[in-house]
């Protein structure tokens, strides 16, 4: 009977448009998203080396239909559907007796019912690869983004991931729906595996749970990301996805757990089963007794009742309704299921959410608010749209429908009351999100709650967000005869439309149902911004919608058997009485006054370019202007200003002048200038008089010639007045640079001078749709030319500077120099600064309500030369200062004993909002963002934890000596003087604090990052020394090379080289240095036998795969130990693609032997033996003899060499691998001998 009932649920499936129409949504959302991704509609506009129809790329897509919160729970629903009612529908269909009289078995009952409906979904999830491939096959391929189509590309990610999840969630859905007879069981199982995708994918955001996370994973997507992160793009198009490692093991591991289930399924289901089913959703109900009711003999012994039809009547009629639809959906296991699903991921994501390095954040209030709103939303929509449906059919459900048909309920009391009883759900759900936030910040000791803030956001601003989607699922439930339908519907509004609207890059925030318009970020320094205002009016603009479309469903509400559309609205009109009328009127006054301001904002203020048209006014830029770009210009030598900053007017007036001296050996006629486009030009004009030969005020580019040449060596004052202050009428732009509290802008919104090759079009893909000649991300190394400018300015050397600063009163305005004189005048809080030297054209601005911390540093070196330390932070931010300060300290400390001294006579730091997460060095100012450092919560019992605030706070200090006083040309290399050695500075700052264990973390943390980022390269990688400013190598991997560096070449000689450098590169004038110079300094300090170490560090791109193949020990005579040991090195060094060729090593790597670590056995402990030894083969054998009893080898385990595998570096005496660094994969203590 197998057979027949295979057969059977095959035609019967077939036969039904269900199947079809699951395969087409399918077809669609994948096509789309190829779409997207491929540039079907809007072309590519960005380089890129890797294809998007590889394997890998192909495996992530089709992995992100399980893992992805709104693909996912496409994808299980549709697989619940057609694999768990396969059982269940025989009873729900009343024929389950058939199959007590028949002769069927229950394998061929149970396995031809679940391998027709697997077979199925099989067939209807391969729409995911006719539609990528389709959308692929239709890529203009303007960018060489798709490659050659290879069957097995498409093929093996599917066979791999979605077969086996498919297996997996029908194995899972089958059992459930088999024992409970109940399809709900089905839904919250696909939500179980959605959150449990969620936690995987979140626990792997410290680096040391990336195993765990692999193999929890039930999708396999965090195994695809383990065993491909780290594929350069040459990698990424040539190789299939491995059936190997993490892949195989979380394969294995889950299908194990699905064979499992459905074997415990077979051999526990029996046919009585559909008489006796499992109960998880429903309550035993005990019998009741009712006492009979008095007899009545006569009339007159009924009850006196009183008609009313009022206004009363009708709120305890919705009062009650209300009350009674609350009810049934708060007492559902069904709502608490999902309510502890949310609690459960919330609790969990909240625990590695705003990790850096692994070290974690206080938990502010507004941080628990952004880590639970999203997930509480995504179910809080789910039960929103299941709910929906529910309360509207639940009278038809029951079969009571003509009862309340016929009873004396208006339309509007029926609908109102299941309309707010959703929106008392939405309540209910904010309220537990609020004290789970709560309850995870008291776990963690931090008692802070900002109760208002959270009564602000959940009760107020969230609540609101919902109502127009409550809405537009109970009128849609009205309008349409099929609840599923309705589903559909509303999920294709709120979540398909947006989708559609990105494949087509289509950003009307008009159409973009319940959109909030552009908001600042939630700040503890600046409050919700000047943009709240944009949420209420696009709030209420979408709310008068749905008052609109509420009134008429309101009006059409279905009473007794009358379905039809047509019928209804012929009762809707005859029955559209004045409070239907009045909540129409309101709805248009929301929805065309809101929509005529936002209208207004888009189309005459502040309107919108479209990318496409950017991209043509930017080449067009490039095309008629680029013949400038070889006219000789005047360099900057002084800029004095006064800056005016309004921050409850969120703009700025900056009135100053230039002067500009003719550095050239020929007389200049024209100069040419540069002013961001957004804004008011006063007054532009030079001193001795100029003719005005451009004025493109669209692309804020202007021509001036001079009525008399500017001599060799003579200077021209350049004097400006302009105004910044944003366009708003209600609406206000989403602006970050003047604010209420924390403005933060820099001297980028000054005049700059000459033509900018940053205002072309800087992707090849882009540039070739405009014929335009490819254009290199930096200039060449060997262009002399370049040499005349800075990569951080090409209009200025060092200049002089001068600056008044005003800003509201309450508030203090900052600028680099040092304070000359402080004033209040006219309401306005005035401060002048000046510089005692020259700096570079980079400086910043700042005004905020500050508190203020100050200290000194005295030098050890001179007892007289002290600095003054400020650290300028918000109220409340106090957790960091001390950590700031000892930060500065130290790294005065180093860098003036090893490198040169410190030029400037204070150190400032000063928080801003957290719109940007970064910080910035300007001359002795130091900008920090609220986000990265202020928050942090640094344990300091942990010797591994990584003390970020300390460290990002040495990094910038370093940039006064790395940046500020050398600088190096604008060509390749140049950020190798800057960012890699401000790196290699703040990790010798930090060693010198925290000793190795925290360095051996972080450097796993920077090759980790390094490792990723080469994989994404979109153009070329290229080696440290020809650095084109691409954070991963000058950041990341230049953290490993100096670190590296210094252990080699020892610490005193590195420095002393650097020194060297500094002495004859500091504060130079043009021609400035080069990474050419730099390295010529190294490699005068590396001896022979290191040479080709250091040209692999900064003159190729190496990568190593080292590993402790095997080792043994035994007890000599003399109660020592002899080690014998196989290791291995596999020596690769890569173009620029990342296409690799193996290579035979010739290094000096070490080799560590450990102790048993008394605290945790995965740590690495004392060592016993630490020394490099050359390696010249892959493999080789090696002899040591110890003093004490080993329990771990290693091979390079504190990750001074790039490494793509680290986990194999160290094996304990098991034979484990252990790997190196800190947490789970191994950890480092300092304890030596």
């Amino acid at each position: 009977m197998f057979k027949e009932i295979f057969v059977f649920e095959l035609k019967l499936w077939l036969k039904r448009p269900g199947i079809y129409i699951y395969f087409l949504v399918f077809f669609i959302l994948a096509f789309l998203l190829g779409a997207l991704i491929s540039g079907v509609f809007s072309g590519v506009t960005a380089d890129t080396n890797s294809y998007i129809n590889s394997s890998s790329a192909v495996a992530s897509i089709l992995t992100s239909f399980n893992t992805d919160y709104l693909l996912g729970l496409v994808t299980l629903l549709i697989c619940v559907t057609l694999m768990a009612g396969c059982v269940q529908k025989d009873f729900q269909h009343n024929c389950f007796s058939f199959y007590f009289t028949k002769p069927v078995s229950k394998f061929s009952y149970l396995m031809g019912r679940f391998s027709a409906s697997f077979l199925l979904t099989l067939f209807v999830l391969s729409a995911l690869v006719l539609g990528m491939w389709a959308a692929f096959l239709l890529s203009p391929n303007d960018n060489g983004q798709v490659g050659e189509f290879k069957f097995m590309n498409f093929f093996a990610p599917f066979m791999i991931f979605m077969v086996p999840n498919a297996f997996l969630i029908g194995a899972v859905f089958f059992s459930l729906v088999t024992f409970t007879r109940n399809m709900t069981s089905g839904y919250i199982g696909s939500l179980v595996f959605i959150v449990t995708a969620g936690i995987a994918r979140s626990i792997t955001s410290d680096i040391d749970n990336k195993t765990l996370g692999a193999i929890m994973d039930p999708f396999g997507q965090q195994a695809l990301s383990f065993a491909t992160d780290y594929w350069t793009p040459s990698e990424n198009n040539l190789r299939m996805i491995p059936f190997s490692g993490y892949i195989l093991y979380n394969r294995l591991f889950w299908l194990a757990i699905s064979s499992g289930l459905i074997m415990f399924t077979y051999f526990k289901f029996s046919f009585n089963q559909f008489l006796n089913p499992v109960s998880l959703f429903k309550r035993k109900k005990k019998e009741s007794t009712s006492q009979p009711s008095k007899l009545i003999q006569s009339i007159g012994h009924l009850p006196k009742v009183t008609q009313g039809f009022d206004s009363k009547m009708a709120w305890h009629q919705f009062s009650f309704l209300t009350r009674f639809e609350l009810k049934k959906i708060t007492r559902s296991v069904f709502f608490y299921i999902i309510i502890g699903l949310c609690i459960l991921l919330t609790a969990l994501v909240s625990r590695f959410s705003g990790l850096i390095y692994g070290t974690v954040t206080y938990p502010l209030t507004y941080m628990q608010i952004e880590t639970s709103a999203g997930i509480f939303r995504f179910f809080l929509l789910i039960l929103i749209v299941f709910y929906s449906g529910i309360v509207i059919w639940r009278e038809r459900d029951s079969k009571v429908d003509e009862l309340v048909g016929a009873s004396p309920v208006s339309n509007g009391v029926l609908y109102l009351s299941k309309l707010f009883s959703l929106i008392f759900l939405c309540i209910v759900v904010n309220v537990v999100c609020m004290l789970t936030c709560i309850s995870i910040q008291a776990y963690a000791g931090y008692y802070n709650f900002e109760i208002g803030l959270y009564l602000k956001e959940f009760l107020g601003m969230k609540v609101m967000s919902m109502l127009a989607t409550i809405a537009l699922a109970v009128s849609i439930q009205v309008f349409f005869k099929n609840r599923y339908v309705g589903f559909f519907a509303v999920v294709l509004i709120v979540l398909g439309l947006p989708l559609i609207f990105n494949a087509f890059k289509y950003e009307n925030e008009m159409i973009r149902f319940n959109s909030s318009g552009d908001l600042l970020r939630y700040s503890d320094m600046n409050g919700y911004g000047h943009t709240l205002i944009n949420f209420f009016v696009y709030k209420f603009y979408w709310i008068g919608c749905m008052l609109i479309v509420g009134a008429l469903a309101s009006a059409m509400y279905q009473r007794g058997k009358e379905v039809s559309l047509k019928t209804r609205w012929k009762q809707a009109r005859k029955q559209f009485t004045f409070p239907y009328k009045t909540a129409s009127i309101v709805g248009m006054l929301f929805f065309f006054g809101c929509g005529s301001v936002i209208l207004y904002d888009r189309m005459k203020l502040n309107p919108e370019i479209p990318e496409k048209e950017t991209e043509k006014q930017m080449a067009d830029f490039e095309k008629k202007y680029k013949k400038f770009q070889k006219e000789l210009q005047p360099r900057i030598v002084e800029s004095n200003l006064a800056v005016d900053i309004y921050p409850d007017k969120f703009g700025c007036k900056i009135k100053g002048y230039y002067y500009l001296k003719n550095k050239h050996k020929s007389p200049l006629n024209q100069i040419f200038i540069n002013i961001l486009k957004e804004t008011t030009i006063k007054q532009l004009r030079f001193a001795n008089g100029s003719k005005k030969i451009i004025d493109d005020i669209k692309n804020g580019f202007y021509g001036y010639e001079l009525s008399v040449p500017l001599q060799p060596n003579d200077s021209i004052k350049l004097e400006y007045d302009l105004e910044y202050f944003p366009k708003s009428f209600i609406i206000q732009p989403k602006q970050e640079f003047v604010v209420s509290n924390g403005s933060f802008f820099n001297s980028g919104m000054l005049p700059s001078i000459g033509y900018s090759p940053e205002s072309e079009l800087g992707d090849n893909s882009t540039r070739k749709k405009y014929k335009l000649e490819p254009k290199a991300r930096m200039a060449s190394i060997n262009d002399t030319s370049a040499y005349a400018n800075t990569y951080i300015s090409n209009d200025a050397d060092w200049i002089r500077f001068e600056c008044v600063l005003s800003t509201n009163e309450g508030q203090t305005a900052i600028a680099p120099g040092y304070l000359q004189k402080e004033w209040k005048e006219n309401g306005r809080h005035y401060f002048h600064y000046k510089m005692d030297a020259p700096i570079l054209n980079f400086y910043a601005f700042l005004s905020a309500d500050y508190e203020i911390r100050r200290d000194k540093w005295i030098n050890p070196l001179d007892k007289k030369n002290e600095v003054n330390i400020e650290i300028y932070y918000n109220k409340g931010h106090e957790y960091n200062i001390d950590r700031m300060i000892r930060g500065i300290k130290r790294s005065l400390d180093y860098y003036t004993k090893n490198f040169s001294p410190y030029q400037h006579r204070q150190v400032r730091i000063l928080e801003f909002p957290r719109y940007s997460t970064f910080a910035q060095s300007f001359p002795n100012t130091i900008p920090f963002s609220e986000s990265i450092g202020f928050v942090a919560k640094v344990n300091d019992e942990d010797p591994n934890e990584v003390d970020y605030p300390f460290y990002i706070t040495a990094h910038e200090v370093a940039h006064q000596w790395w940046a500020h006083q050398v600088i190096g040309a604008n060509v390749q290399g140049c950020t190798v003087m800057s960012e890699t050695m401000s790196q290699y500075s703040s990790l010798m700052v930090m060693e010198k604090e925290y000793g190795q264990a925290a360095m051996s973390k972080f450097l796993k943390y920077e090759m980790d990052r390094y490792l990723k980022g080469r994989a994404g390269e979109s153009k070329k990688e290229v080696p440290l020394l020809y650095c084109e400013n691409q954070q991963y190598i000058h950041y990341q991997k230049g953290s490993v090379i100096m670190y590296s560096l210094k252990d080699y070449l020892g610490e005193d000689t590195l420095n002393a080289a650097l020194k060297r450098y500094i002495k004859k590169t500091a504060f130079q004038e043009p021609p400035f240095t080069t990474s050419l110079q730099f390295y010529d300094f190294i490699k005068a300090a590396t001896p022979d036998s290191l040479k080709e170490t250091v040209k692999d560090m900064f003159e190729r791109i190496v990568v190593f795969d080292n590993s402790i193949k095997s080792w043994s020990y035994s007890k000599t005579a003399d109660d020592k130990y002899k080690i014998l040991a196989t290791i291995a090195s596999n020596k690769t060094r890569s173009d620029s693609i990342g296409k690799g060729k193996e290579v035979t090593p010739w290094d000096w790597i070490d080799i560590g032997v450990f102790e048993k670590n008394a605290i945790n056995q995965k740590m690495l402990g004392k060592a016993v033996y630490l020394k490099k030894i050359k390696v010249n083969a892959n493999e080789q054998k090696i002899e040591l003899i110890v003093d004490k009893e080993p329990f771990m080898m290693g091979i390079d385990p504190y990750y001074k060499l790039i490494d793509k595998n680290t986990g194999n570096n160290t094996k304990d005496k098991f034979g484990k691998d252990i790997g190196g660094g800190a947490g789970e994969g191994g950890g480092v203590v300092v304890q030596t001998e």
